[in-house]
């Protein structure tokens, strides 16, 4: 399998999954043309998408797909309580499949399920993304990591997990003191934190790849996100590869395999300097 996290941030998310027959999209919160040009720079092209899956009905999860799912007649799955949410906003779609929390869904060789997700949303969810003897785990918009959310993502070859803030940059930054508590909520996001905590519960020996996702521009910094992940994953660390998607580029296209000879390759991969 292959990824790559398209954008991760405030101004808009998109998530790129392939196998070598079938691909999909987690949500599409940039405009069809961004999210065009973006798969293009990874040598993909947007009319090859088998499915849209959309987690929640927020705009930087769901800006793009009226747009994407029409013109390029893909179709959307989302659960019925998010589509209540974006139905007037995204407009006509050719094709909708709803989902709900455990039951998965085949898209080709790929196997997605979606679990309930602690967000402010109408019908929140993330995502585990089967294929063969790869999983991937998506935990993004959530703001408690519970023991649901654990047991989902546990024996992962790949986790896509939130840091999206330091908790003492957001309690003394600029955003207004209610926007500061429903981040701080248990329905709002992951601190940096969080995230540490999540990844040391979710550490195993078949953990290939860690990505740290939607981290805030104004109440977080990648050095503080990357050493609490770093620290979180211990003695096996250097044996993860381990990348900080960003909002203005895509990441470059990761392959994933459960093949633990690959865990040579990645040891030498770091975050950025501190």
């Amino acid at each position: 399998m292959k990824i790559s996290v398209l954008s991760s941030g405030s101004a808009g998310n998109s998530t790129y999954i392939e196998t070598d027959e079938y691909s999909i999209l987690l949500d599409a919160g940039l405009s069809e043309k961004k999210l065009s040009a973006r798969l293009a720079s990874i040598g993909r092209d947007i009319k090859d998408l088998d499915a849209v899956f959309v987690t929640h009905e927020h705009s930087d999860h769901v800006k793009g797909v009226g747009p994407l799912v029409r013109k390029h007649n893909i179709p959307l799955y989302t659960t019925e309580g998010t589509l209540k949410k974006i139905s007037s906003r995204i407009g006509r779609i050719p094709s909708f499949a709803p989902i709900r929390s455990e039951e998965p869904v085949a898209i080709g060789d790929m196997m997605v399920e979606p679990y309930a997700t602690p967000h402010d949303a109408e019908e929140s969810v993330a995502f585990v993304i089967r294929h063969g003897d790869i999983k991937i785990g998506h935990a993004t918009d959530l703001g408690t990591v519970t023991p649901f959310v654990l047991e989902k993502l546990k024996k992962s070859t790949a986790l896509l997990v939130e840091a999206n803030h330091d908790i003492n940059m957001l309690e003394v930054g600029p955003y207004p003191w209610p926007l500061k508590q429903r981040i701080k909520s248990a329905v709002g996001h992951l601190s940096n934190e969080a995230c540490g905590e999540l990844l040391a519960s979710a550490n195993h020996d078949g953990l290939r790849l860690v990505v740290l996702m939607h981290l805030s521009e104004t109440n977080n910094l990648k050095e503080l996100a990357t050493l609490t992940a770093e620290q979180a994953l211990g003695e096996r660390a250097s044996k993860i590869k381990r990348v900080l998607a960003e909002q203005d580029s895509p990441t470059e296209l990761l392959s994933i395999s459960a093949d633990p000879g690959l865990e040579q390759a990645f040891s030498s991969y770091e975050f950025p300097a501190r």
